[in-house]
C-alpha cells in the first residue's frame, strides 16, 4: 500500500509492504507528480524515483507480484551490519527490493 499525505506545499510518501514500512519526505516540486503516479497505479514511474517504493514492482518483467511470490533475503556488510534487502520474483529476475 502505497499512501500519500499533505498538500501541494509538500507531504510524504508512506509505503507498507512485505519488505517493510517506509516513510519519505515529498516537497512541493514533486507532490503532484507523486499523487498522479500513486493515483494512476504507475509502479514502473514510482520505481524509477526511487525503487523502494514499489518492492513488489519487477521492472524486467512490468509486473507487480505480491510478496508471496517473491523470494527474498537480507544482505550484510562484511562488518555484519544489514545492507539491503534483494529479491527475486517469480520470473527469475533478482533486484534490490530496500536499500
Amino acid at each position: 500500500m502505497i499512501q500519500l499525505f499533505g498538500t501541494d506545499s509538500g507531504g510524504e510518501v508512506v509505503r507498507l509492504s512485505f519488505t517493510s514500512r517506509l516513510t519519505s519526505p515529498v516537497g512541493a516540486t514533486s507532490f503532484a507528480l507523486f499523487r498522479q503516479q500513486i493515483d494512476a497505479g504507475d509502479a514502473r514511474a514510482l520505481h524509477k524515483i526511487d525503487l523502494e517504493l514499489v518492492p513488489f514492482f519487477c521492472p524486467a518483467c512490468d509486473k507487480c507480484y505480491c510478496g508471496v511470490h517473491w523470494k527474498r533475503w537480507d544482505v550484510f556488510d562484511d562488518d555484519g551490519w544489514h545492507d539491503s534487502i534483494r529479491g527475486a520474483c517469480p520470473e527469475g529476475h533478482t533486484r534490490m527490493l530496500e536499500d
